[in-house]
């Protein structure tokens, strides 16, 4: 260890010091300079301390042991308990002084009650404990974010979607999530990272349109400025988890190539730091728009989007899932009742038209149409006077169904007839049908030639 020297003039220059216990004695054990309030802890007054030797005052009970004859005999730093004459213990260190001959000259002690390094040590533990009941608190919270909400999944296609999920939730690969707005694209990838191998680390989201493009870069990476510790970036603040980046498709371009250099390099440098960190995060996008032609059009990077797009999940528009429609319907119903206490049910009219609803808005617009309707009704019926008005379907588009003694599959069938038999009226080919029933062509026509045929067996 390094040697302390002191000149035979030092005990002079001992600074007095008003908050801290220091002793200095010589290699005989003589006390030579004692701080103001050096006694308080023996029950002697500082003054009184001067010219004894540490040797008698052992003797006398005043404290036990005695640090200067261990530090003389051992040569360097030593730490013990000492107890004192009034009953309390004192975390006491020597730390010896050497001449230019390498003897020890003095030894200067100071000492804190251990009384108070007991209540610090208690106050570490409640901050210990209140961090890890933060942290199960925060695993909890985790796991209710992802296994409170239920499921509705009565189409084949959603359905499907969900069970691709599932089966590559355990592989880390990927994922790009395909929908329009409103269609669960959050919450499907949610649900694969609550059904992966990072399930225990965090789910981050970017939204990648709602973000300034000058800082949108810093957002993922982080920055370090001179002298401090780096400020983790969205990739960091994921590492071990999921970083979801929804609206990929909203990324400028220059952004779409650095994100190819991370995920290609699987590593990224903050803002202002000379090191680089690895990317240790699943990547999980989000899309409204068909990246394969943005890539034909040159508004998205080929290179990224095969980095992205290993495994593609596409989500359809309630439009396209009336069974879904019709389940969430009676979901949403159930939970705004319960939410709001009361009773409420719907009468077959309005659940007709709710059916038959384009639902441009996808869940959340069906979702908030309900809950309007719990909030706003005032008996325990709602009635299609209940409905807002702009979701009112007038009395030429609209004709009322006998739902007594029908199966759910016979009513919806009936529901898609109306609708494929009004869209024939309006739009003067199957084409034009197909595009804003967000069904395909072929679809359109096996559908046209299944309901014509009913009606003209009628």
């Amino acid at each position: 260890m390094a040697q302390f020297h002191l000149t035979p003039n030092s005990v002079q220059e001992v600074l007095e010091t008003h908050d801290e216990d220091v002793i200095v004695t010589n290699h005989e054990g003589i006390i030579m300079k004692a701080t103001r309030i050096s006694g308080q802890r023996y029950g002697i007054e500082a003054e009184d301390l001067i010219g004894k030797s540490v040797y008698e005052l052992e003797k006398e009970g005043v404290f036990s042991p005695a640090i200067t004859p261990l530090v003389l005999k051992e040569k360097k730093k030593v730490v013990r308990i000492q107890d004192t004459k009034s009953g309390s213990k004192i975390l006491i260190t020597g730390m010896p002084f050497f001449n230019f001959n390498g003897d020890v000259d003095y030894v200067i002690s100071y000492s804190y009650d251990v009384s108070e390094l007991l209540v610090i040590q208690d106050y570490m533990k409640e901050i210990d404990y209140a961090m890890s009941k933060a942290q199960e608190e925060v695993q909890y919270l985790r796991r209710q974010m992802f296994t409170k909400k239920d499921f509705v999944m009565r189409s084949k296609r959603t359905q499907e979607a969900f069970t691709t999920a599932h089966r590559v939730a355990g592989l880390d690969v990927s994922v790009v999530v395909f929908g329009e707005q409103g269609t669960g694209k959050t919450t499907l990838a949610k649900e694969i990272h609550k059904e992966s191998t990072r399930s225990n680390g965090p789910f981050i989201e970017l939204d990648c349109a709602t973000v300034p493009e000058s800082l949108l870069l810093k957002e993922l990476v982080g920055e370090q400025e001179e002298g401090q510790p780096v400020v983790l970036g969205l990739l960091g603040i994921a590492e071990g988890g999921t970083l979801f980046l929804k609206n990929i498709d909203r990324l400028a371009l220059h952004l779409q190539t650095k994100l190819v250099k991370i995920v290609k390099e699987e590593r990224f440098q903050p803002f202002g730091c000379d090191v680089y960190r690895s990317l240790n995060a699943r990547l999980i996008s989000s899309t409204e728009s068909n990246l394969q032609e943005a890539v034909t059009q040159r508004t998205f990077l080929s290179e990224l989007y095969y980095l992205l797009n290993i495994v593609p999940i596409q989500l359809n528009p309630l439009r396209e899932r009336i069974e879904d429609v019709s389940a969430l319907i009676s979901y949403f119903l159930q939970t705004f009742t319960v939410k709001y206490k009361t009773k409420k049910m719907i009468t077959d009219e309005v659940f007709a038209q709710l059916l038959q609803l384009e639902w441009k808005g996808n869940i959340q617009e069906l979702r908030h149409v309900i809950e309007r309707m719990v909030v706003h009704s005032e008996g325990e019926v709602i009635g299609v006077h209940d409905l807002p008005l702009e979701y009112r379907i007038s009395e030429d588009e609209f004709s009322e169904f006998n739902f007594e003694g029908e199966t759910l599959p016979d009513i919806l069938e009936q529901v898609e007839m109306q609708v494929i038999c009004r869209a024939k009226k309006r739009y003067r080919t199957t084409t034009e049908m197909a595009k804003i029933l967000g069904i395909s062509q072929p679809s359109v026509v096996r559908k046209l030639k299944k309901y014509t045929q009913s009606e003209s067996d009628q």
